[in-house]
C-alpha cells in the first residue's frame, strides 16, 4: 500500500514538473498560423514578412496566413497581437517604428513593446543613406556639414512626418554632428521624396529601397550609409563612421514576435525555422538585392537588440521634443 501511495505521489509529482516546464512543441502547429503584418500590402514590412511565412509554411508544413492590419502607424496591429492568445498561432512582424519608435513619441501607446510580447528573431535589416538632391552642391559628408555650419538652420531635410524614423534619423546625426537643419515633414515617403528629387527640400534619409533608382540616375546623393559597414549594392558610398561619425547609425530593422506568455519550446521551433529561411538563397538574395540585409538571431539576442533600440530612440526623440500627443 505504502509503495502504491509513494509511486502515485512520484507520478504527480512528475506531472506537475513536466507542466511548470511547459508544453512541448511536438505537435505544433497543428492548425494554420496568422502573420500580422502592421502595415498595408506593398511595403518592406510585407515584402520581408511574406518572404518568411512562405518559407515558414513549407517547413512548418502548415499554411501561413499573412493578415495586413494597417494604420495608426503600425500600432492597430500591434495591439491585436498583444492581445491575442500565446499560443504560437497569431505572429507579428515587429519594425523599428512599431517597437522603437513609436514607444517613443506616442503618448497612448496601447501595448508595451517589451512586457507584451515574445522576442523570436530580427529577420532583416535596411540601412539609411543620407541623401541630397541633385541641386545641392554637396559631394560629401564633410561638404554637407560645412554648408549646415555655415548657414545654421538654411539647409532643409524632409521627412514621412514628426516622429517617425527619417526625422529622427537626421535629428541623431545633427546631434552628433553639431549641426542645425530646418525639418520639412509629409505626410508620406513618396511626397518627401519626391521634393528633395524635385529640389524643393535639400536633403533626407532614406533606404536604398525606397530611393529606388533614384540614386542610380543621378536624382539623389548619397552622402553616407547608417551602417557599420559598406553595403555591397552601393559600395562606392562611404559609412557615417568613415567621415567621423560612428554612433550615426539607422537601419529599419524587421523581427518576428508573438504574445508575451507563448510557450518556450514554441518560441524556440520558430526560431530556428526562421533562421533556416533567412540563409536559404531565395530569401537572402532577393532582400539584399534590394539592400536588406537578412539577420536570424536567438530569442535573447533580439531582446537586447529591442532594449538598445527603445533607448536610443526615447533620448532623440525627447532631445528635440518629438512626442506626440
Amino acid at each position: 500500500m505504502i509503495k502504491k501511495s509513494l509511486l502515485l505521489v512520484l507520478s504527480l509529482l512528475f506531472a506537475l514538473a513536466a507542466s511548470a516546464a511547459g508544453p512541448d512543441a511536438s505537435d505544433y502547429p497543428s492548425k494554420p498560423i496568422r502573420l500580422v503584418i502592421p502595415y498595408p500590402p506593398g511595403g518592406s514590412a510585407d515584402l520581408v514578412g511574406r518572404m518568411v511565412a512562405d518559407k515558414l509554411g513549407k517547413s512548418l508544413g502548415q499554411t501561413v496566413v499573412v493578415d495586413n492590419k494597417g494604420g495608426g502607424s503600425g500600432s492597430i496591429g500591434s495591439d491585436f497581437v498583444s492581445r491575442a492568445p500565446a499560443d504560437g498561432y497569431t505572429l507579428l512582424v515587429a519594425i523599428s517604428d512599431t517597437h522603437a519608435i513609436n514607444p517613443a513619441v506616442m503618448a497612448n501607446l496601447p501595448y508595451d513593446p517589451q512586457k507584451d510580447f515574445a522576442p523570436i528573431s530580427l529577420l532583416a535589416t535596411q540601412p539609411m543613406v543620407l541623401a541630397v538632391g541633385r541641386h545641392m552642391p554637396a559631394r560629401t559628408l564633410a561638404d554637407f556639414v560645412a554648408e549646415a555650419k555655415k548657414r545654421p538652420g538654411a539647409l532643409t531635410y524632409a521627412s514621412n512626418g514628426k516622429g517617425g524614423l527619417q526625422h529622427l534619423a537626421m535629428e541623431l546625426f545633427s546631434r552628433q554632428a553639431g549641426i542645425k537643419a530646418l525639418h520639412v515633414p509629409y505626410k508620406g515617403a513618396g511626397p518627401a521624396l519626391a521634393d528633395v528629387i524635385g529640389g524643393q527640400v535639400d536633403a533626407l534619409f532614406i533606404s536604398l529601397q525606397g530611393a529606388g533608382g533614384n540614386l542610380g540616375t543621378g536624382n539623389l546623393r548619397a552622402l553616407a550609409v547608417a551602417a557599420p559597414k559598406r553595403l555591397s549594392m552601393a559600395a562606392d558610398v562611404p559609412t557615417f563612421a568613415e567621415s567621423g561619425y560612428p554612433d550615426t547609425v539607422v537601419t529599419q530593422w524587421y523581427g518576428l514576435m508573438a504574445p508575451a506568455g507563448t510557450p518556450p519550446a514554441i518560441v524556440q521551433k520558430l526560431n530556428s525555422e526562421v533562421r533556416k529561411a533567412l540563409d536559404t538563397p531565395d530569401i537572402s538574395d532577393k532582400l539584399k538585392a534590394v539592400g536588406t540585409e537578412p539577420a536570424g538571431d536567438t530569442p535573447q539576442e533580439f531582446a537586447a537588440f529591442l532594449a538598445a533600440q527603445i533607448k536610443l530612440w526615447a533620448g532623440v526623440a525627447k532631445s528635440v521634443g518629438a512626442r506626440l500627443e
